[in-house]
């Protein structure tokens, strides 16, 4: 897959790319009631892909409140739909810290940094 812009607009820009044959979303702006859909939009095209996780990179949200969580929450559940695997960079407290607090952290793959995401993804060598 090749970088692809998914959604721009003056609150948020929404790329995909694939980074180790992994699809990533790339996030950056605000996740709010209007841009949200444009969100799960994006993580739904990223699942049609044969790979068997999708990483979506928040470190450019600049606001991420109740809708961000709900968003993450419905992300997760789509994951779970289609047998693939979610991973969230998050390593900035704006996006980490309300995840944290609300208990969704617990549920979700968190990483702060794509490279440790796809790192988590690896299987592990036998020996």
């Amino acid at each position: 897959m090749n970088e692809e812009q998914f959604k721009e607009s003056p609150l948020l820009t929404v790329r995909a790319a694939e980074v180790a044959g992994l699809v990533v979303i790339a996030v950056e702006g605000e996740i709010d009631v209007d841009t949200a859909d444009d969100v799960l939009d994006a993580v739904r095209l990223g699942f049609v892909s044969a790979g068997p996780a999708l990483i979506a990179d928040l470190t450019l949200v600049s606001f991420f409140g109740s809708t961000g969580i709900s968003t993450l929450i419905s992300a997760h559940e789509l994951a779970e739909e289609n047998g693939k695997k979610l991973h969230i960079v998050a390593p900035q407290r704006a996006v980490r810290r309300p995840l944290q607090v609300t208990g969704v952290a617990d549920v979700l793959s968190l990483y702060d940094s794509v490279e440790e995401a796809v790192s988590a993804l690896k299987p592990v060598p036998s020996e």
